[in-house]
């Protein structure tokens, strides 16, 4: 584990001391840097694979959820030889 100093904004840090215990404030910290940081990184994701879908020779997207769906049903579906 390591030490890092951060500045913060007067009202920010003031709001911080109030609403946050003093033993809960490395903990709340680090667990804020946390989602941020996956927050983060799931746009970078996002922003990486836009443009990466193309739509040359796909149908319209309803109709291949509703195939997909219709797929998924069958399979779930209990085959007729089976005793149940």
């Amino acid at each position: 584990m390591a030490r890092m100093n951060v500045a913060f904004a007067d009202s920010l840090l003031e709001d911080f001391r109030r609403l946050v215990p003093a033993r809960q404030r490395s903990q709340f910290i680090a667990e804020a840097v946390q989602d941020r940081l996956l927050q983060l990184k799931q746009e970078k994701a996002a922003q990486a694979a836009a443009g990466a879908w193309s739509s040359t020779g796909r149908r319209e997207p309803e109709e291949e959820i509703r195939e997909i769906r219709h797929e998924w049903e069958a399979r779930s579906l209990p085959s007729p030889d089976t005793h149940g």
